[in-house]
């Protein structure tokens, strides 16, 4: 075998893809093996053919051909990515004479193993510094609606998605609720129609969230049944795919976070469940604050508003318009003897027996201002309707023998002040209740 053979053979079993052209013609003058195998031709398809046709699949040159910038001095460096073959190559280019003809050749190298692995790296630090960004951004945010809508939209751009949102879990009725989200724009909210689904509904999601795995669809259509109730609940708001991790509190399943239509490409690093425990902390965080409004706004014996919420109401009431306002102040009798007489258990049962009466009568807005004293506000209230819940609780104060109270009734459909309108039921309940001692204690005692 002579010298020029075994070159040739060197050059045609290398694991570099070479091949050779003429300049002037473009026409392919030699390709090696693993140039045909990788696109997939034989020689008799690409030797004496135009360069851009054999091997590139165009009608045209290439409008990235590096012809004119070639020398016979050094190698044309470059990259390139071949769509058709998803694979990233590394180019050096030349210019060669051979018999006498100018030549182009060209030695590549596949270097798409390399570029993902960077790629994969380069995603890892961003998500890296998108978990620092979530973090921070929950830490330093003490409105804590506000920090966790922040960090959906976070994560609903980092995963380039139409939509980023977190589901609670409700115990007592096994049900899921969409309580927040991020959308892209142009991309219709879908919070206020995705409230006390059946959690059943999500088999495939329980299985995988028990096991502490996130739930994963690359294709709705060809993954889901279609007249299943998962795919219609996704396939209503425009999900082709979607990626959620579940929501853990002392080993709890209390609910998930998702991203609807992310892009494939970060679907595998981990973003979401690394910031599940900062927003199961965020939730828990604001239970306790509601938890705590809850105890400084309610009666924590009745349930009823106390005090505070009370006076907070009345503010409220001076700046809002209402075409009528009734109000009932209510004392009840004999609570004192009650509780010295039979103990603060028995008198703890009339308190809450008034509370649970006036809450039946009149709803939400009763309130529980003293030890013994209730006041009910009643917006927007037709006076026939008030006067038939007054007449309501007087016979049950007639029929019950062991539970009484004095009240005082006003109602008007007149501009005037809360406060005068207040004064005069509790006028009105306090000649009611000296009447009562009078003609039941014998004189005053109880005042």
């Amino acid at each position: 075998m002579t010298d020029k053979e075994i070159c040739y053979e060197i050059i045609n079993n290398s694991d570099d893809l070479v091949y050779v052209t003429d300049i002037k013609t473009n026409k392919v003058i030699f390709a090696n093996k693993r140039l045909l195998q990788v696109i997939g031709k034989s020689e008799s398809e690409v030797f004496g053919k135009l360069c851009y046709q054999a091997l590139q699949g165009k009608e045209n040159p290439c409008e990235f051909c590096t012809n004119a910038v070639l020398s016979a001095e050094k190698f044309y460096e470059w990259e390139f990515f071949r769509e058709d073959l998803q694979q990233y190559f590394i180019l050096h280019d030349k210019k060669i004479i051979i018999n006498g003809r100018e030549c182009r050749v060209e030695i590549g190298s596949d270097i798409t193993a390399q570029v993902q692995e960077k790629q994969d790296i380069k995603n890892k630090l961003n998500m890296e510094r998108t978990l620092i960004q979530c973090i921070d951004t929950l830490n330093h945010e003490n409105d804590v609606n506000k920090a966790i809508n922040e960090l959906l939209k976070i994560v609903g751009e980092t995963y380039e998605g139409d939509r980023a949102y977190i589901f609670e879990r409700c115990e007592a009725d096994n049900t899921v609720s969409n309580t927040y989200e991020w959308c892209k724009k142009g991309i219709v909210p879908q919070l206020e129609l995705l409230q006390k689904i059946p959690f059943s509904y999500f088999g495939m999601w329980i299985e995988r969230f028990n096991n502490h795995k996130v739930r994963i669809i690359y294709s709705l259509k060809e993954e889901l049944e279609h007249d299943s109730e998962e795919y219609k609940i996704l396939g209503a708001q425009n999900i082709n795919s979607l990626i959620a991790a579940p929501l853990f509190n002392n080993g709890q399943l209390i609910g998930f976070i998702g991203v609807d239509n992310p892009s494939v490409e970060y679907l595998h690093y981990g973003l979401l469940e690394q910031v599940t425990s900062f927003i199961v902390n965020d939730l828990q965080k604001r239970l306790l604050i509601e938890k705590l409004q809850i105890l400084s706004y309610k009666d924590s014996l009745t349930g009823v508003c106390n005090r505070t919420s009370y006076i907070k109401y009345l503010d409220e009431l001076k700046n809002k318009q209402y075409s009528s306002l009734g109000v009932v102040f209510l004392d009840i009798n004999g609570l004192k003897k009650a509780n010295d007489s039979k103990g603060h258990d028995y008198g703890d049962y009339i308190i809450m027996t008034i509370s649970k009466l006036l809450q039946t009568t009149f709803g939400e807005k009763v309130f529980r201002i003293g030890g013994d004293e209730f006041v009910v506000l009643c917006e927007d209230i037709k006076k026939a309707t008030f006067e038939e819940k007054e007449r309501f609780l007087r016979a049950f104060a007639l029929r019950n023998t062991e539970i009484k109270f004095s009240l005082g009734a006003v109602w008007t459909d007149q501009v005037v002040a809360v406060e005068r309108l207040i004064n005069s039921a509790d006028r009105a309940m306090y000649e009611e209740k000296r009447s009562y001692y009078k003609k039941s204690l014998r004189c005053d005692s109880e005042l």
